[in-house]
């Protein structure tokens, strides 16, 4: 079975009204998608439709959490992501571009889901794979290496010196 048929929402012969759906995305969902942030996931998407004609609306609900790599330590971290995305279903071509809409053709019997899961996904993402893990128990963190940051910033290389750049202008004033 594809990943596509796991993310199928049977759109042909549903009735009007509201419906609730759920999904499941693990690891192997990611693995279909060339150059994923994701390697390793686990998430629940919880979809709720409501149809009214030839007009659907689509409330994504995601949470969940993906493993990375620290940005600040370097240990191997699970970092807790959600979000809520909206998107709308028109009855007609695919011709017309708007990324807020999803196009159905009037023939199709089910929408593939996979793409706009795995869009939303990372759009959950964060920009810095970091987070607060100081009331874990055990700490993720790398001890070592952050004691080796503390360090840095005590103690900089850069040698700065006393004297002010700009004194040696403050003479050019004074000669006028």
């Amino acid at each position: 079975m594809g990943v596509s048929n796991l993310y199928s929402l049977p759109y042909l012969g549903m009735k009007d009204g509201f419906h609730e759906y759920h999904f499941k995305v693990e690891s192997q969902f990611f693995m279909d998608f060339e150059n994923s942030p994701i390697q390793k996931g686990d998430f629940d998407i919880n979809l709720s439709v409501d149809k009214s004609g030839n007009i659907s609306k689509f409330d994504f609900y995601i949470t969940g959490f993906f493993e990375a790599i620290c940005d600040r330590c370097l240990a191997e971290i699970r970092i807790p992501v959600s979000g809520n995305f909206k998107m709308h279903g028109k009855m007609g071509n695919e011709d017309e571009a708007d990324d807020d809409v999803i196009y159905i053709n009037p023939d199709q019997s089910n929408i593939d889901m996979s793409f706009y899961f795995y869009e939303m996904i990372c759009l959950t993402l964060p920009l810095i794979n970091v987070y607060n893990c100081n009331n874990e128990v055990p700490r993720v963190c790398d001890d070592t290496v952050l004691s080796k940051l503390s360090i840095d910033k005590k103690s900089p290389n850069v040698k700065t010196d006393n004297k002010n750049v700009w004194d040696s202008l403050q003479g050019l004033l004074s000669d006028n």
